[in-house]
């Protein structure tokens, strides 16, 4: 273990076991989004976290540690606190955690995560794993935006393709490069996979699979042969067309390639690879399906001019049954500057000109993998309940400067009513008629007590619910 668990609070947090009431021994928290961009969240990563950080027990090693940093740093620390869990429990940490299934689609302003206590000696760890636990905003966040760009290329391949079959791979993930971290490369890229097949982030399919799992001899996301600036450049500005020859060649065997095409003129490199002997060989069955990247200039305007040139070259197509184009064997990638608006400001304009959806795929990085943070979907995790001299008391938060703030009382879950399709707040110890509760436990006393496979992830968020006589088998 790299880190050192006990070190992964806020400073203020090692004061804080001092600072409640006396005579406190319960707490209980919980996660939720209070709104922000989406109106719903696919909630994802918590399985990730609580294998990589809290299934191996706590060693009296990171207490000592910590305990030292913590006396530098100016912050007490409870090491009586701390080495009581090592002793008495071996480091396994005494809490209970709840959350919905990972991969399902939640209303925001609903619980997706609770936090309790189950030792009263130690009850202030809820409030420690706030900080580590809070990171689940970031993969939450990054499978909601994924979600809701499937969402909107579903809607385009229904009503101008005839099949949406293409839509897994129509959005591909450039985002390692810029992301802050490895660790934070990986887990984007994770969440990402939870909505689409096509990725550049290759570190994201160790992560699936070691924190997930996947089918054997299979991966969580797939890319093509691709080129790069320097692979072009590298054969010098006047073997430009020369190496676009040599690059069909060498891959001559693959069944889709992609080659960057604006290093210097994005225009000429269309017109040359969409014409003479390269076009004859591309709209071969002996070449791959020839997918051209731009990487520059204006989306919308590069789009639609390198449309003009495949039509002034009498580029191969099919019509599909909703009247518009589809090229039998080249297709466009944009993977500049790309965001869910611009995406849409494009296939707006290839459907104007009279060309199916399924010509365009789009890369996106800095904005599918660093456009976001916390206040995208305003997470927080809040104290809802403590005892106190053996009496449950209610906690929460109604700040009158900023009453999106509220927080919610007592020991609050999210229930589902099937047959109506609606979600509901209220209290765990009192479910609904017709209503179940859809947190179950995930982790407790050092256990992890379920979990999801990559595949039962992504169904969770896409499959048809027959919720009635499915939701047990389904969801759990």
């Amino acid at each position: 273990m790299i880190i050192n668990r006990v070190c992964l609070a806020d400073s203020y947090k090692y004061s804080q076991p001092m600072q409640y009431p006396k005579n406190v021994t319960s707490m209980y928290d919980y996660m939720e989004s209070r709104g922000g961009e989406y109106d719903s969240t696919v909630f994802f990563g918590l399985q990730y976290i609580l294998k990589e950080f809290l299934e191996t027990p706590i060693t009296i090693y990171e207490v000592e540690e910590a305990n030292r940093y913590a006396k530098l740093h100016g912050e007490p620390f409870d090491y009586k606190g701390w080495q009581y869990i090592v002793e008495k429990y071996k480091g396994k940490l005494p809490v209970r955690i709840k959350a919905v299934a990972e991969g399902s689609v939640i209303p925001t302003k609903h619980p997706l995560v609770t936090i309790e206590s189950t030792d009263e000696k130690v009850f202030w760890v809820v409030g420690f794993l706030e900080t580590l636990l809070m990171k689940v905003w970031y993969p939450t966040t990054v499978a909601t935006k994924s979600y809701y760009v499937k969402k909107m290329l579903n809607e385009y391949a229904e009503k101008y393709s005839d099949s949406t079959d293409g839509v897994s791979f129509q959005y591909h993930n450039f985002g390692d490069r810029g992301s802050t971290t490895v660790e934070a490369a990986a887990v984007g890229g994770m969440a990402h996979l939870t909505q689409f097949l096509g990725t550049d982030n290759f570190k994201s399919l160790f992560f699936a699979d070691k924190y997930y799992g996947v089918d054997e001899d299979t991966v969580a996301g797939y890319s093509i042969p691709a080129t790069e600036h320097s692979t072009v450049t590298s054969w010098g500005r006047d073997g430009e067309f020369e190496f676009y020859e040599n690059y069909i060649e060498t891959f001559k065997g693959s069944p889709i390639v992609a080659c960057v095409s604006d290093s210097y003129d994005i225009y000429k490199a269309t017109r040359f690879i969409t014409s003479g002997t390269m076009k004859q060989k591309i709209e071969s069955d002996e070449y791959p399906i020839f997918v051209i990247r731009p990487d520059s200039g204006d989306p919308v305007e590069v789009v639609s001019q390198m449309l003009d040139i495949c039509y002034e070259n009498d580029v191969a197509y099919t019509e599909n049954s909703k009247g518009l184009k589809v090229f039998n064997k080249y297709r466009i990638i944009y993977g500049d500057g790309i965001s869910p608006v611009v995406i849409k400001e494009i296939l707006d304009v290839v459907v104007d000109k009279g060309y199916a959806p399924d010509n365009l795929a789009f890369g996106s990085g800095g904005d599918l993998m660093q456009n976001v943070n916390r206040d995208t979907l305003k997470f927080a995790i809040k104290c809802s309940s403590v005892t106190v001299d053996g009496q449950l008391r209610d906690v929460f938060k109604d700040p009158i400067t900023d009453k999106g703030k509220a927080s919610k009382k007592g020991r609050v879950t999210t229930f589902y009513n099937s047959e109506e399709n609606e979600y509901a707040v209220g209290d765990v110890d009192t479910i609904p008629v017709g209503y179940v509760d859809l947190l179950q436990t995930v982790y407790e006393n050092g256990e992890i007590k379920r979990t999801y496979s990559f595949d039962r992830v992504r169904a969770n968020t896409w499959i048809k619910y027959d919720w009635y006589n499915k939701f047990s088998t389904i969801l759990f």
